[in-house]
């Protein structure tokens, strides 16, 4: 009988020998990602842009961010159900091009609410597209090249982080926020054409009802690895949304000079993506997952330290920032890839199903870690805001402990 570690050995020398199936298909939807990417957390980098020109508060124009986050946590299992029948490549590109029409009216928002509006259609279209794009990289990735073909895909969500969010905050510096959510149109629009081009028909399969859905989502491997994975994003994104108050008040920068903090962390974010995948692929995704959080965790904590402790405006200060969001930035972008081989791996009776529920789970994270991020920022400090992303990334901590005791337990009695 082969043991389950020599059967993952082979599978890495075969990897090892063999170039990526599908690498044209998974740089497509890549693409698609890396539009969507941009636009889901260019808001943060152009907090004070928006606030002053709306005549709305910093933690207000926030909301923007934990309101797409939310739409797309709720509509997603729900669209999917409803477009379950629907041909998979005119339903990319249809909810492709309704996020191009999203971003265009949000260039052109006369006032909050219509921007508002503009990014509750882009979180539904956004919605419709990730789950789709990793569902359709889990069928057709071999099992010994899964972590990486999710990293490829997930890594266009890592690739805005690094290149179109600190291009979208600078061009939002110096041409105005308008013309950055102009450049995420343009980046969705390109997106569609290339997807028309490589895309393949891909067969629809079952529907799903949203009784499967929930029952998928109630047993409890899934449910603790989604409770994990909410936390665990909810901590990162309760900082990370507000990273540019944060960074002027620690280092002194000005809005412009967000920009190349955002690039650093987002150079990270590429290298963490790409980490997650292969860490997944050599020590499984329970044991990647936990040593991202891990790390999360290490990283928030230095940031606590440097907000109580740091001499403001100082260049060891700068450096020292720099380093805690390039932590940050790894560990988080390592989560995705890690889950989503968790989760495909375990053994119930509807892995896929569940699958599609864990991108809600981030997206419900980044939600709640907007929502009490902003609350922190604005009836606390910077002080506030870091000891409540630490807190809530320990609660994820446990949960992996947890979790982890779980799965043990569960191997133990044969289940």
């Amino acid at each position: 009988m082969t043991s389950r570690g020599t059967t993952a050995e082979t599978g890495m020398e075969t990897a090892g020998k063999e170039s990526m199936p599908h690498r044209l298909l998974l740089l497509a939807l890549a693409l698609g990602a890396f539009s969507i990417g941009t636009d889901s957390l260019i808001i943060s980098g152009l907090l004070g842009e928006i606030a002053a020109d709306l005549d709305v508060s910093e933690a207000t124009v926030g909301q923007l961010i934990s309101v797409f986050a939310l739409v797309y946590a709720a509509g997603a299992p729900v669209l999917a159900t409803v477009t379950a029948a629907l041909n998979r490549k005119r339903l990319l590109q249809g909810a492709l091009t309704v996020f191009v029409l999203a971003n265009l009216l949000g260039a052109v928002a006369p006032n909050y609410a219509v921007l508002m509006a503009s990014r509750v259609l882009a979180a539904l279209a956004a919605g419709l597209y990730l789950p789709c794009a990793i569902m359709i990289t889990v069928s057709v990735a071999p099992q010994q090249w899964r972590g990486r073909a999710l990293a490829v895909v997930v890594g266009g969500m890592s690739a805005a982080t690094a290149l179109g969010i600190p291009l979208g905050t600078l061009v939002g510096a110096v041409g105005g926020w308008r013309l950055a959510l102009l450049l995420v149109a343009a980046l969705a629009a390109a997106a569609v054409a290339v997807l028309a081009g490589v895309l393949p028909y891909v067969p629809t399969q079952a529907a799903v009802t949203i009784r499967q859905r929930i029952t998928a989502a109630t047993h409890p491997m899934v449910l603790i690895a989604l409770l994990t994975n909410v936390l665990a994003c909810a901590g990162e994104f309760a900082v990370v949304i507000y990273v540019a108050p944060l960074a002027m008040q620690l280092t002194g920068v000005e809005a412009a000079g967000v920009s190349a903090f955002l690039l650093v962390s987002g150079m990270a974010a590429v290298a963490g993506s790409a980490l997650g995948g292969r860490a997944a692929d050599r020590f499984g995704g329970r044991r990647a997952y936990g040593g991202a959080v891990v790390l999360l965790f290490t990283g928030l904590l230095a940031m606590v330290l440097l907000a109580v402790a740091a001499p403001r405006n100082a260049p060891g200060t700068t450096f020292a920032f720099a380093l805690c969001l390039c932590v940050v930035s790894v560990a988080s972008w390592a989560l995705p890839p890690a889950q989503n081989h968790l989760i495909s791996g375990l053994d119930i009776p509807e892995p896929t199903v569940a699958l599609s529920l864990n991108g809600s789970s981030s997206y419900l994270g980044l939600a709640l870690g907007g929502a009490l991020g902003g609350l922190a920022l604005e009836h606390g400090s910077i002080t506030t805001l870091t000891l409540t992303g630490a807190a809530i990334e320990l609660l994820a901590l446990v949960t992996v402990v947890l979790a982890a005791a779980l799965a043990r337990q569960r191997r133990t009695a044969g289940r």
